[in-house]
């Protein structure tokens, strides 16, 4: 297993109508044999109920994730012609950036148990194709559904592993072109899940689950916003597959917006 040096997280966090706050960052890695070390608990449940409640003064988190430092070799991962039966060759980017900014990076409020409603859609989708899931990283709400499909014609096992355990929690056979597999009991629980095929190991796809609206994906730029946030002072987590998580604070005020600036080294 290939382990990375544990990133760091800076925060710059400017005023734009309010932002305060800073603290040391700490991280830990995560992930599989082409991300970082397995068996950290990216997320942690709380024992406290998420709470639909009217928030007249709330505020929004903003911001840009980065990586400056050196991709490790199995963050590309470039695959023949009909090996493994991928009728083209693959090429497998786990680590996406456009500048130095970092996309499928999940930003997220770890401390935030009342506010905004969850969103509406709670159906998912994570499909596989010509030997590559799509998409490789996402957030889906608990209670949810996920609906796995495959558009592949090959026989063959699909592996769906809890990242912080390492264990295996579903199996799955992949059979025939167009199939679609529901998985709903395992997005009960906050936790992240790692999706795999047998026959295509290096092939990877992560759903992180979380039981608040308080998210968001970076895109291909890097960038993400956080809205409806309460105001004051909220712990806020980082985490990316190849990179691990890293953790710090910020603070919001009443309809302010707080920009963040994150970077792993």
């Amino acid at each position: 297993m290939h382990l990375y040096r544990h990133p760091t997280l800076i925060f710059a966090l400017a005023l734009a109508a309010a932002c305060s706050g800073r603290d040391k960052s700490s991280a830990q890695a995560v992930g599989d044999t082409v991300g970082a070390a397995r068996r950290a608990q990216v997320v942690i449940p709380s024992s406290i109920a998420y709470r639909e409640v009217e928030i007249s003064n709330a505020g929004k988190v903003t911001g840009t994730v980065r990586f400056t430092g050196t991709p490790a070799t199995d963050t590309l991962i470039q695959i023949p012609a009909d090996q493994n039966g991928c009728g083209k060759p693959l090429i497998l980017n786990f680590l996406s950036r456009s500048n130095g900014n970092l996309a499928g990076a999940v930003v997220w409020l770890t401390d935030v148990r009342q506010g905004e409603a969850l969103p509406l859609n709670r159906r998912f989708q994570l499909t596989n194709n010509d030997c590559a899931w799509d998409p490789q990283v996402q957030v889906v709400v608990a209670g949810g559904t996920l609906n796995v499909v495959n558009y592949d014609p090959l026989a063959e096992r699909a592996f769906v592993t809890e990242v912080s355990s390492g264990d295996t929690l579903a199996l799955a056979p992949f059979t025939d072109d167009g199939q679609v597999i529901p998985y709903d009991k395992l997005l009960r629980t906050p936790h992240v899940l790692e999706f795999s095929v047998e026959s295509r190991p290096m092939s990877r796809a992560w759903v992180v689950v979380l039981d608040q609206p308080y998210f968001a994906t970076t895109d291909s730029k890097g960038n993400f916003t956080i809205e409806g946030v309460p105001p004051g002072l909220h712990h806020i987590r980082v985490w990316h597959p190849m990179l691990g998580t890293a953790d710090g604070t910020v603070t919001v005020t009443s309809n302010g917006t707080a920009t963040v600036d994150l970077a792993f080294h």
